[in-house]
């Protein structure tokens, strides 16, 4: 199911505490790395475009690579690493580069990998920050749960650019979406549209608060 907003109503509602993402210690020395097939796609992606790398098995070191390459010196609008097997080291490495804006990072696509709830908390304490450019994050089927969404909900009180935020295929249950649905409802000015189709755990009970949400957009 989608819903799209375009307004918000205020109210008060308990903040819980999320812990800071420790800074990135796992620097890599890009002239000792070797991966020819990733080194050899990166070249054929302009500056300022998009970069999809798709149904690969990416490591740690592949991914610092891809920030450093594509994000950074690049500046590529539109990163999709789909299918890519990452997990939540690989999204704390991509969270570290989110909290600057020194890029122009406007989409980050995780589409089917493993990142889960730790992975999503690297991310939202990222996306809290207000110091980057992000419009559209894809989280579909990374094995988030009601910890993953109460993480996302927090960054959605406080982030003021992203537009899309897409949670379908995961194990989120009515309550995760119930704080998520909050969030946007009453505190986020920017999201339009919220993609939570398809996870396990959600039943019809949570159709009311979505109603809601629709009625108030």
């Amino acid at each position: 199911m989608k819903t799209k907003k375009k307004s918000k109503r205020n109210v008060s509602v308990l903040q819980p505490e999320i812990d800071e993402v420790a800074e990135n210690d796992t620097g890599l020395e890009m002239n000792a790395y070797e991966n020819p097939y990733l080194q050899q796609e990166m070249k054929r992606f302009p500056n300022y475009s998009s970069v999809v790398i798709m149904m690969q098995v990416l490591t740690e070191r592949d991914v610092e690579f891809i920030v450093e390459e594509a994000i950074i010196k690049k500046q590529c609008k539109q990163l999709k690493l789909n299918q890519t097997k990452l997990k939540s080291p690989c999204a704390f490495i991509l969270a570290n580069v989110l909290s600057n804006n020194d890029n122009i990072l406007q989409e980050l696509s995780l589409f089917d990998n493993r990142i889960d709830d730790e992975g999503v908390h690297y991310l939202a304490k990222a996306l809290s920050t207000n110091n980057n450019n992000l419009k559209i994050l894809d989280l579909t089927k990374n094995e988030i749960t009601n910890v993953g969404a109460k993480y996302l909900a927090e960054m959605i009180k406080t982030n003021e650019t992203l537009t899309t935020l897409l949670v379908a295929g995961n194990l989120i249950g009515n309550g995760g979406i119930q704080i998520l649905a909050n969030a946007i409802q009453y505190y986020s000015k920017t999201m339009i549209e919220f993609d939570f189709c398809t996870n396990e755990l959600v039943n019809d009970s949570i159709v009311d608060s979505l109603i809601q949400l629709i009625k108030y957009s």
